[in-house]
């Protein structure tokens, strides 16, 4: 497998892995060096005895008795082996004993180079005639055997050579040997555990790369996050993290972080907009009340003397508590769009028919108000195919004069309104058509930058509020709130030549979904 499919391996299998590797890996290297070893040393034969004893001359003694030992037991066996007792024959050899076989009377083997009988001779003399005997002392080695059998094959064997029990100083050749040998073990085994060593730190390295700088990246993110900093991220920018469990960790706790940095800007908005507001319906109300205190005080004081003077009097003050009849009620229609709590019964209804009844009907009033209206007619408005809308005409009605309002107290001297109904294709999302309204006025307009703040609640382009006379500055706030309630969307333009333009979309339906009850 690939280490870049390693990395999205689940991060437990990936630890078993690890401690597996790094476990059994070292015990795996040396048990195939030890098996490659041995197994050379079977490839070799008997000889692997004498080199052995030529790396570590103290361990002659040691193979001597050994090879001793397998000599009885191959000479009591019933079944006599030639061939075994030869390599444990050659083992002696090799520590410059000379050895004699004898089965049932015959000589069966005798080292090269000598005569039977004076291996014979020389064993005896210092072991005497027994069954078993071994004497290795500083004048040399004798050791004889024989097997006492009541029936079955006989085997006599004799060993002799001049070896002391204490090792005589190695030659050249063999301290040569000795020094080769050694360092070619040396070598084997150092270079498997550096091997080991090196994979291990290896997987170390990736273990700390995957595993702890992401959950160090994450900490520091918790850490600024407890003394409320959010934007300390918990997936550094240029970071790649891996996909398994640690990696969907941090990107979800980054996606928490996000999460808690929006919150906390929203509240911070809704904050913002609550004191604005507290400041709007503050400011909004002191100056009708004032009025109202005024005009009440001057009735009770005696001011108004005069039958006409009380009647004015009394005209400011009904007019007083109409606008603040006005403001209550727009609040309260405001938090009820803030909160949701707005039920509307939605129609469907042809807005190409609904803004000509529209201006028929209302056009000479709004111009009896100082407004005039323009209806502007598209390629299709003065045919006979419908544009259908959802939604609700009463509440469409207050959206419409509120923007209308709006326009008839900033729209200039001679405010006019020009109105155009269209459609659009839409090139995002589901696809579809779109109804889109147009309200333009020729007024000074709003600066670029202001646009979007028409839509917020006590918004006024008077920085001052002087003109509370002018409205609540909630028109259209609450505008925004039906037409969004209603599914459809409202934003605010620069009108070409100068002047402001309102525009209202919603989805166009087909002629069969609502024909029905067409308003």
């Amino acid at each position: 497998m690939h280490f870049r499919h390693f990395r999205n391996v689940p991060l437990g299998k990936r630890l078993i892995a690890m401690a597996f590797v790094l476990t059994f890996l070292p015990m795996l290297v040396l048990t195939t060096l030890g098996g490659l070893i041995f197994a050379g040393l079977n490839y070799l034969g008997s000889g692997w005895e004498s080199w052995a004893m030529q790396l570590w001359p103290k361990t002659a003694p040691i193979a001597v008795h050994f090879a001793l030992g397998r000599i009885r037991d191959i000479a009591d066996r019933p079944v006599f082996d030639f061939h075994e007792m030869q390599e444990q024959c050659w083992l002696l050899e090799g520590s410059g004993i000379s050895v004699l076989v004898r089965q049932d009377g015959r000589d069966v083997y005798c080292s090269d180079g000598a005569e039977p009988a004076a291996v014979e001779a020389a064993t005896l003399g210092k072991t005497g005639a027994g069954h078993s005997a071994l004497v290795w002392d500083d004048s040399g080695f004798a050791y004889t055997y024989r097997t006492n059998r009541m029936e079955g094959s006989s085997v006599e064997v004799y060993a002799a050579g001049d070896v002391p029990i204490k090792q005589s100083p190695l030659t050249e050749a063999q301290r040569e040997v000795q020094r080769q040998g050694r360092f070619l073990l040396y070598a084997i085994f150092g270079a498997g555990l550096l091997a080991a060593l090196l994979l291990g730190v290896a997987f170390a390295r990736i273990l700390t790369h995957q595993v702890l700088r992401p959950l160090a990246a994450m900490r520091r993110s918790a850490a600024a996050i407890e003394h409320g900093n959010y934007d300390v991220p918990a997936v550094p920018k240029g970071t790649q993290v891996q996909d398994d469990e640690i990696g969907e960790t941090c990107r979800s706790f980054d996606d928490m972080r996000r999460g808690l940095r929006a919150a906390r800007e929203e509240r911070e908005r809704y904050e913002r907009n609550r004191k604005e507001l507290l400041a709007g319906i503050s400011h909004d109300l002191r100056t009708p009340l004032t009025a109202l205190r005024g005009y009440a005080s001057g009735i009770l004081d005696g001011i108004a003397r005069t039958e006409e003077k009380r009647t004015h009097y009394v005209t400011q003050i009904y007019r007083s508590s109409e606008i603040l009849q006005h403001l209550v009620e727009n609040l309260f229609l405001f938090s009820k769009l803030d909160l949701g709590r707005v039920e509307f019964d939605q129609a469907t209804v042809d807005l190409r028919a609904y803004f000509a009844d529209f201006v028929a009907e209302r056009a000479p009033w709004y111009e009896d108000q100082g407004l005039a209206l323009h209806l502007e007619a598209d390629g299709a408005a003065s045919g006979t195919e419908p544009l259908l809308v959802r939604l609700d005409p009463q509440e469409f009605q207050r959206v419409v004069e509120n923007i209308l309002g709006n326009s008839r107290k900033y729209g200039g001297e001679q405010p006019s309104v020009d109105i155009s109904i269209g459609e659009t294709e839409e090139t995002e999302g589901a696809g579809g058509r779109t109804a889109v309204v147009r309200f333009a006025d020729h007024g000074p307009g709003v600066p670029e930058a202001e646009l979007g703040k028409l839509f917020e609640s006590f918004y006024r382009t008077d920085k001052a509020r002087s003109q509370t006379a002018k409205g609540s500055g909630l028109g259209l706030a609450i505008a925004r709130g039906i037409v969004e309630g209603m599914g459809g969307r409202i934003h605010a333009e620069t009108t070409a030549g100068g002047g402001l333009t309102v525009v209202l979309s919603f989805p166009v339906l087909q002629a069969e979904e609502g024909k029905e009850d067409v308003e």
